[in-house]
């Protein structure tokens, strides 16, 4: 059962937010788009992940996207 859906990164939606308004001439350009197809490529990978979890039995099974743990002062992010 996904308890927690998954959602677009913000970073994701900044980027198709800049992009359109950069000039073709601007020296980041290629850094940027550079940055925002590598989010996006991680992105579509983890929803290819999707399709497979979703024949895990929703009783036995709790999935949380982009969920961040907390332990002693210490954070990790688990992505999948």
């Amino acid at each position: 059962m996904i308890l927690k859906s998954r959602t677009k990164p913000r970073i994701i939606l900044q980027l198709e937010a800049l992009l359109p308004r950069i000039p073709n001439f601007h020296p980041t350009l290629p850094l940027i788009t550079e940055d925002y197809n590598k989010r996006m490529a991680g992105y579509k990978g983890e929803q290819s992940v999707d399709y497979p979890l979703s024949y895990l039995d929703e009783k036995n099974y709790f999935i949380f996207h982009h969920l961040r743990l907390k332990t002693d002062n210490i954070s990790f992010k688990w992505t999948h």
